[in-house]
């Protein structure tokens, strides 16, 4: 792996970049082995790049020492690539943060870290600038993508963007979530500050593109990855009619995988339904279990949302190639 560093400008953060889920084994030790099997499919696959530890991630639940592994390990395989990283510094106090962010800063492969405001309790406007200028104070070379969600208390706009650039320049990007709920707030985001690459959820990618969003964070490319790069690829050339016919099959695809999951008595956040669904799919190896307090699919969940994907949906089954 080359030594020179992969740093991102906003420009490079565009496309439909794959969100790792955790793997764990069955003492809820970090299983390594399927984790870099499941981003090394994610690399074959030819997402437009990696990123690590959000919410589907499980960045609350990881101790150091398997950040660092999991870090070391990315490092290594996108670097051997030559594919955009970024790393999910996520933690509930500045401290933390920044422990976080001093390692993924110490890798040249790391392109960006991802950072979520410290969410038990809703951050004053003080106390939020003061966060990304500590940030900035500690690895101003490392550039920042900010994990917009309202799970933090503090939902940032383009105003507050604005604010933040001026004491924290590295920030580069934006992953804006429940941009259905915040559609207005994204479309002045995109106006006031066009500097940063806004990126959404799957089920809005062509209306938000068309307003100047650059991609998505994806879960859903764990499935069958070629859906999600044919839905970029119609939007970012324009072809609107296809881009929004897919929109519409995508959020069709929530809302009766929702219904269906209900019905069986299973959960469907983030980090449980993301790794269930991608190994239900075929695409991802290992198991579908996640770290307590969240409970992931069952075996048997697992095989019937696989079959109800080859009756309803198959083209969300992963094709080995």
């Amino acid at each position: 792996m080359s030594t020179e560093t992969k740093r991102l400008n906003a420009d490079r953060v565009r496309g439909i970049w794959g969100g790792i889920t955790m793997s764990w084994d069955d003492a809820d030790r970090f299983d390594e082995k399927s984790y870099a099997q499941n981003t090394r499919r994610a690399i074959e696959a030819g997402v437009h790049g990696v990123y690590t530890t959000g919410s589907t991630g499980e960045f609350y639940a990881i101790e150091f020492d398997e950040f660092r592994r999991m870090v070391d390990l990315q490092a290594d395989l996108c670097g051997r690539a030559d594919l955009p990283l970024q790393i999910g510094c996520c933690a509930d106090a500045t401290r933390k943060t920044i422990r976080l962010l001093e390692y993924a800063a110490s890798k040249p492969a790391v392109g960006a870290a991802q950072v979520v405001l410290p969410y038990w309790m809703e951050l004053t406007e003080r106390e939020m600038l003061q966060f990304f200028k500590d940030l900035y104070n500690a690895c101003p070379d490392l550039p920042l993508v900010h994990y917009n969600i309202p799970r933090a208390k503090r939902f940032l706009t383009g105003p507050d963007y604005r604010k933040v650039l001026e004491i924290c320049p590295s920030l580069i990007g934006v992953k804006f979530t429940f941009a259905g709920q915040y559609f207005a707030a994204l479309q002045e985001a995109v106006r006031v500050t066009p500097q940063l690459s806004y990126f959404v959820g799957e089920n809005l990618l062509a209306s938000a593109m068309q307003l100047g969003a650059r991609g998505c964070y994806s879960s859903l490319i764990l499935t069958n990855p070629q859906v999600m790069l044919d839905f970029y690829g119609a939007a970012e050339a324009g072809n609107w009619d296809r881009a929004m016919a897919t929109q519409k099959q995508v959020s069709r695809f929530f809302t009766e995988l929702e219904s269906f999951i209900e019905s069986l008595g299973e959960g469907l956040i983030d980090p449980v339904g993301d790794k269930g669904l991608a190994v239900a799919s075929g695409f991802a190896v290992g198991s579908a279990r996640c770290r307590a307090p969240y409970i992931g699919w069952s075996d048997a969940t697992v095989a019937a949302v696989r079959e109800w994907l080859g009756t309803h949906f198959p083209e969300f089954l992963y094709q080995v190639a």
